[in-house]
Order: C-alpha cells, then structure tokens, then sequence
C-alpha cells in the first residue's frame, strides 16, 4: 500500500472515529416530555412557554394546561415563562418519556406591564400587530386598589376623578378621555352596566388581567372606539376555589369581596363574584364658603368637612352552566344585580354645594355566554355572548334649601337644591356579541365579528315638567348601534405578521332637540337620525431579537352613547343632535426587551401616535347654571409620545418610570362654517385635559420571612401630572386663568404573604404626603388616607 492510499485511510479512520460517536447519538429514540403548568393557587395557566435552553426546542401550554415536547435524550436547561409569573430555569435530565408538573409563583414586586402579542397561542407573548398592554391583576389581589387605579400606573394612561369612592371617574388613554376609551369584560362592551358597575367600584380581584389596547382595536372587539379600549378578563379557569377579602379604611371605608367557582368532574360548574363598597367620604377639602345672609363668596379659601358625600354599592354575578361538552366548551347563563346609593355633595363646581340631594340605582342583567372551538371543522372558532339590562336610576331633588359649607342652611321658596326631581330613569340597554375565527392554515386566518346595542330610556317623573332637565321627560330617548367587522391576518415568518381589517357603522338616534335661538334657554322638539359609514385600516409588526417595531393606521369612527346623547337627567344635559367622531389614527411604537445574565432584566418602550380627528366631542361645564353637556368642537389634532423604562434584579427589585406628552390642539381654523373670522382659540391646546404626566414605581420582596413560604413586599408609586388650564389658552392671560394645579403623590404599602397566597394581610397609604389633588378643576381628591386588608384564598 502506497503511502497516498494510507493517508486517505488514515483520513477516513479519523473521520470515522469522529462521527460514529454523533451517527450513534443522532440515532437515539426520540423521549417525550409532557405535564401540566399551574400557579400556586392551583390556576391551570394557559399559554405558558416552556423552552430548551440548549437547542432552542419549545412548545406551549394549552387551555387545560397541559404541554408536550418531544427531543433526544441529554441534559439540557428547561425554561419556563407565564405572562405575570417568575420565570423558572431549571436542570432536566431526559433520558426516557416521563411526565413533569410544574407550579409557577406569581410575579408580586410592581405593576408589570407586559406586552401580549397575539399571533397565535403558541405565540401569545411576543409577536401581534396590535399594541396592547397586560397587567396582571393578580399582583394586586393583596391590595385596596379598584380598577381604575390600576388602570392608573400604565403608560399613557390617566384616570381623572371628580372625588372619593364612588365619584365620577373619566379614563383617559394617550390623550382621549371618557367615551373615547371603550371597555369591555371578557369581550363584552360595558356600557349599559349601570352606576353599580363601573372602573372605580370595582375591585381588582374581579379581573385576572386587564387588557389595554393603545392604538388599533381588534375587529374581535366590535368596537367603535377612537383612542383604545381596555378589556377586563375574569377568572375563566374551570376550577373549586374560595377566594375572600376585606378591608377598612379612612373616612370608614369598607370593601369587601368573596369570589368562589365549583366545577364537578362531568362539567357542570358554578361562579359567584359579590363586592360592596362603603364610605362617608368626608374628607377636609379647601373651598370658597358662602355666606347665607349676603349670598357672597368667602375671599380665601376655607377647611370644611365634606358632609353629604355617603356612597354605597352591592354587586353580585352570578353564572351556571356546563364547560368541556362536545357541544360547547363553555356555556354559561348568568345574572348581574346591583344598586347603589350616592349623596351628591356638589356640582360641577366644587363652591356650589348641596345638602340633600341624592342619586340611586339598580342594575338587573340577565347575561349569554357560549363558546365552541373546532365548530364544525377544525380551527372554526366560534363565541357568543348576549346581556340585556333592565336597570334604572333616579334622581332625589326635593329639598327647600340652600346650603353653604358649613352645613347651614336657609329655607327657599322653590324646591330643588338644583333642579326639582323625583325622577325614575329606566335606561333599558342590552349588548349582542357574536365573534367567527377560521385558520386556514399556519399562515392566513379570518376573523368575523357583529356587535349590536340598544339603548330605551322611558321616564317616570312625580314633578311637573319644568326646568332644563325633566323638560325633555317626555320625549322618547332611543339609540341603536351596530358594528360589524371583517379582518385578515397574515403571519408571513415568526418575525413578521400583518392584519388587515374593515368596519360597518350603524346608529340610529331618537330623542330631543333643543331649537331655542335664546341663550341657554330651552325649546324641544323630536329629533331622529340614522348615520351608516365604513372604517378600515391595518396593522404590522417585525421581531428582530429583542427589539420589536409596529406600525398601524386606522380611519375609525366613534359613535355617540348614551350618555353623551341624553345625559343623565341630572347635572348633565342631553344633546342628541351630537355627531360622531371620525379620525385618522397612525402609531409607531418600539420596544427593546432583554435579560442579561440569570438576574438582569430590562425594558425600554417608546411611543410615537397621530391622530387627526372630525367632530371632537368633549364635556363642557356651563357657567351660570354649572350643568355640563357634551358638544362637538369641530377638527382636532393630537401628536402625542411616551415611553417607558423598567430594570429588575432577580425577585428581589423592580423599578420602573413611564412618561407621557400630548399636544391636542384646536384645528378649526373658523368660527363657524361659511365664517372668513379666525376663531380666537385657533390652534389653541384644547382645555381641561392633562398634556404632561408620569408614574415612577419601585418594589422590594423579601422571601422566607418567618416562614419558607412566606413573603414580604414593599411597594412604592409616585404620580406627577403638569398643571393644565381649564378654559382655552388664548383667552386671556396664562397667569391668570383657572388652572388644574401640579399634582405630585406618592403612595406607599406593606404586604405580608402567608403559605404561598393562601392568608395575606396588607397595609397601604396613599397620598402620604398630604396633597391637595385635583383632577378637575375646583374638584378636590381626598388627602392622605390610610387602609388595612386581609385576604383568604383556596383552590384545589
């Protein structure tokens, strides 16, 4: 053998000696590694991640929980992640198929906003169009927080109210405030829920996750909303659990709140969700005193006690049915009561008090919910829900009286503090939902939803028709809505996915027109009108590591409600003759997300919106007889940023800060049309809405403390708004005008948690620093409270 041929053997053996060992390996029966993910309460957690470090390897959880993954036998490092949960890296030894159940605990150290990427449930956490932020409500379950104040601490958001538990709450998301903002629970629109349910009487606990949609809504909303919408997502798990709390607090608060499902083995299953709130709410405020002889105005401001403030409401949901039947997997019929009683304390204008007038309330909701996956041929969704709401409130105005700060009073000769009433309002209102999702295949998917409302407000007055309210009594008050939507998705890679989509508006309006040419004075005639349009618009997102971009643009309307049409028959006037909004929407947004080493964790998100908006409704208070109404304001313009940063180290740390500026400007450039006069507030920042606000926030956990199990947390938040004016810039100077002061609070608590979540005491103290807060101009926030609450929770 020559001494070429014995290299090439030489060669080959080597070659041989190298990749027999791998041949050998890459030959291995494949071993298969499957279980179930819960939480410590024993939640089934859905859409869990569970990767192999080594290989890139995953999969994800299903709607029962349960996972499965197939891989060659070694050693490899298992990772698991849950949307609100600590992340778990562990070792994992598969050498043979086996079964492996894992128990994730909850992430409890701050606010956590996550973005929830829907490109499909094996890529929930990372990879949708739509620009939406989670926050996990379960971290909060410890606390006294409603939702709106969770609701609060997101970027960009801001929730303005007009005083303590109970009060009337605005939301406000990247500069549109009130109606602009729709809100759903589970999907299903919120709007004729009554006074009994709404964002700040509402505890958190109800919500496993709240849902906030920034820019584009999905067409699975069905929603005609202009700047967002915020979805609360109940306990959908189908599980035996207890869960039970109570609190106290300043100006004798209580809350309280039990809720508890039972499910048996052949799917029959039960909820009930029961919450009430209390409070005297009488908290010093500092406010001009009228005096009863003079009928004048103090020139300073005085300390008073709030004292006809009392709020109270009870709520209870109640659902049966059956889940996991061929038939349906979930198939629910329900109830919602509810009543509430508020003491109106003053109007819109903090120095004009009152000393008897009261309002209630009762909501009587039978509710439809049904949901079949895999309908007829695999990957047709179908889900249906269904509410009618046969409520009403009134309005108590009767009194004699007029009252100053103090709580004295002089005897009148009209009745009526404000407007006499005794007025029964039956607001019947009723929401039908119906969404159809088809996936063709892994890359083209369709969705269908129809979304139908009405609303009949009939009137039961004891008084004679009088005044610039019950006037319109007896007038019919009816609108119907309709949304229909269609939409495409396109996942092209796992880097980049589209939607495209188009919307159907419908409303028709019934009610009264004011046709008085006097000022604020009053003349009604019957008025109706039906609006027929269509929006559309798209939306896109490219993953590149861990940086993600999106960009969507929408042509959106934004149909009156209810209330803005109609008012409440009290201190806010009706206007049917409103029309909808309309706008050009475009948003650009960011996001940097990455964890360096096993402990180092950083978030970086930034902002860019534009919105170009037709027929701007806004609330305007009216200054002789301080009544509020809502009307159009022609073409309005908003360019607005904000970003967020947020740094955690392992369990122990979280610090996070958001900021958010808006510039909403009037772009009616005439005073009215035809008009070659320049109106005086051309260009001019639109009034009474905050442009320049922020959180900061940081928490601290300590485990093993008295206990294995057992946990300590210690949390902080600050809450910074600019000053804003109340009336437009250009009238007058800046120096001198009615101003909604810097607001700057800080809230700080202590939470003790016990056997992993299941006994849980906790104390907070908010505004600690003792701050005059405003939201609303004259209307002033309670100060520094304090509150106490203990939790019980079971599940098996």
């Amino acid at each position: 053998m020559n001494m070429k041929m014995t290299w090439k053997w030489r060669t080959l053996h080597v070659v041989y000696l190298v990749l027999f060992p791998a041949f050998l390996t890459a030959q291995k029966p494949a071993v298969h590694l499957s279980g179930k993910i819960t939480s410590i309460e024993n939640d089934l957690l859905e859409f869990a991640t569970l990767v192999l470090k080594e290989t890139g390897q995953g999969t994800t959880t299903d709607d029962k929980g349960a996972y499965g993954l197939t891989a060659t036998p070694g050693k490899y490092t298992l990772i698991v992640r849950s949307l609100g949960y600590k992340t778990i890296e562990m070792p994992l030894a598969l050498t043979k198929t086996q079964q492996l159940d894992i128990v994730m605990e909850t992430e409890t150290n701050a606010l956590d906003e996550v973005f929830v990427l829907g490109k499909s449930p094996t890529q929930q956490v990372n990879e949708s169009a739509f620009n939406v932020v989670a926050v996990n409500a379960k971290a909060f379950h410890h606390s006294t927080l409603d939702l709106a104040h969770a609701l609060d601490r997101i970027s960009g958001a801001r929730v303005r109210e007009a005083g303590g538990v109970g009060s009337n709450a605005d939301f406000s998301l990247n500069g549109f405030s009130g109606r602009h903002v729709k809100f759903f629970l589970d999907g299903v629109p919120m709007e004729g829920f009554g006074s009994a349910f709404q964002i700040n009487n509402i505890p958190v606990n109800l919500a496993e996750r709240i849902e906030v949609y920034k820019g584009v809504v999905p067409v699975g909303f069905g929603a005609d909303a202009l700047g967002g919408a915020v979805n609360i997502v109940t306990g959908q798990k189908t599980r035996t659990f207890v869960d039970a709390s109570y609190s106290y607090g300043s100006f004798n608060t209580h809350k309280s709140y039990v809720n508890a499902g039972y499910t048996a083995d052949n799917g029959f299953t039960v909820q009930l969700n029961v919450f009430q709130n209390y409070s005297d709410n009488n908290y010093w405020i500092y406010t001009p005193v009228l005096d009863l002889e003079t009928l004048v105005f103090s020139s300073d401001e005085k300390k008073v006690r709030r004292f006809h403030d009392t709020y109270h409401n009870e709520t209870l949901i109640a659902k049966i049915g059956v889940v996991g039947k061929t038939f349906a997997d979930r198939l629910l019929f329900g109830i919602t009561l509810g009543k509430d009683r508020a003491e109106i304390q003053n109007s819109n204008v903090q120095k004009v008090v009152f000393g008897e007038k009261y309002r209630n309330g009762q909501t009587m909701m039978p509710t439809l919910h049904y949901v079949k996956k895999n309908l007829i041929i695999k990957g047709l969704d179908l889900s249906i829900t269904g509410n009618f709401n046969f409520g009403y409130s009134q309005n108590v105005d009767t009194a004699s009286r007029q009252y100053n700060w103090y709580g004295q009073y002089v005897e009148k000769d009209k009745k009526g503090e404000a407007n006499y009433s005794i007025a029964k309002y039956y607001n019947n209102n009723g929401s039908f939902t119906a969404n159809l999702a088809y996936r063709l295949d892994e890359r083209h998917s369709f969705s269908f939803n129809h979304v139908a409302t009405t609303f009949n407000r009939t009137s039961k007055n004891m008084v004679a028709m009088t005044g610039s309210i019950n006037a319109t009594d007896t007038f019919p008050k009816i609108t119907v809505k309709n949304a229909t939507g269609l939409a495409y998705k396109f996942d092209y890679n796992e880097h980049l996915n589209i939607s495209l989509f188009a919307k159907q508006y419908i409303q028709y309006i019934k009610g009264p027109k004011n046709v008085s040419t006097v000022t604020n004075g009053y003349k009604y005639e019957l008025f109706s009108n039906t609006f027929s349009t269509t929006g559309y618009g798209g939306a896109a997102t490219y993953l590149l590591k861990a940086l993600q971009f999106k960009l969507s643009y929408e042509k959106t309307y934004r149909l009156p409600t209810a209330n803005e049409l109609f008012g409440d028959e009290d201190l806010n006037k009706s206007n049917a003759v409103l029309r909808p909004e309309n706008s050009d929407n475009f948003n650009l947004n960011i996001s940097y997300n990455n964890v360096f080493g096993k402990r180092h964790a950083v978030y970086i998100d930034g902002g860019f919106m534009y919105r170009d908006i037709q027929d701007y409704i806004r609330r305007v208070v009216e200054d002789m007889h301080h009544t509020a109404a809502f009307e159009n304001n022609g073409h309005v313009r908003n360019i607005g940023y904000n970003g967020e940063v947020r740094y955690s180290y392992g369990k122990l740390l979280t610090v996070g800060a958001n900021v958010t500026y808006q510039n909403l400007r009037n772009k009616e450039k005439y005073r009215s049309p035809g008009s070659t006069v320049i109106s005086t507030s051309y260009n001019s920042r639109i009034p009474n809405v905050p442009y320049l606000y922020g959180n900061g926030d940081f928490g601290l956990s300590f485990g093993r403390i008295g206990r294995k199990n057992n946990t300590l947390n210690i949390g902080y938040n600050m809450l910074y708004v600019y000053r804003f004016p109340l009336r437009w810039g250009a009238h007058g100077s800046y120096e001198t005008k009615d101003m909604i002061p810097v607001q700057l609070s800080h809230d700080v608590s202590l939470t003790y948690v016990i056997q992993d979540g299941r006994f849980t005491i906790s104390a907070e103290c908010r505004n600690l620093t003792d701050e005059r807060l405003y939201d609303n101009f004259s209307l002033q926030k309670p100060g520094r409270s304090f509150s106490a609450k203990v939790r019980y929770f079971f599940s098996k």
